[in-house]
């Protein structure tokens, strides 16, 4: 099913327009804006997400952690679970 689209009427500076229109097609320009505004959408949802986390890490509630060594640690014991091989994917034999 394809996605209900909307028409909003936008106001722009007259020197972005005028750029918008010389560097963008004119049937290109809707999916341009579109995945500008997309991709600026989803790096402010990640800061705020940022900003809403901060403090939730305590040193205190991870003491195991507490030194890269404990860090590096800690991921190769992750890494040792990990065994999918990927030899088909790729197309390698192993």
């Amino acid at each position: 099913m394809p996605e209900i689209r909307e028409r909003l009427n936008l106001y722009l500076t007259k020197p972005v327009a005028d750029e918008l229109r010389r560097l963008i097609p004119a049937r290109e320009r809707t999916r341009f804006v579109e995945e500008v505004l997309a991709r600026e959408l989803r790096r402010r949802k990640v800061k705020e997400a940022i900003k809403n986390s901060y403090g939730a890490w305590k040193l205190e509630d991870h003491p195991e952690l507490a030194t890269p060594e404990d860090i590096d640690r800690w991921i190769e014991e992750g890494r040792k679970g990990f065994t999918r091989d990927f030899s088909k994917e790729w197309g390698k034999d192993e």
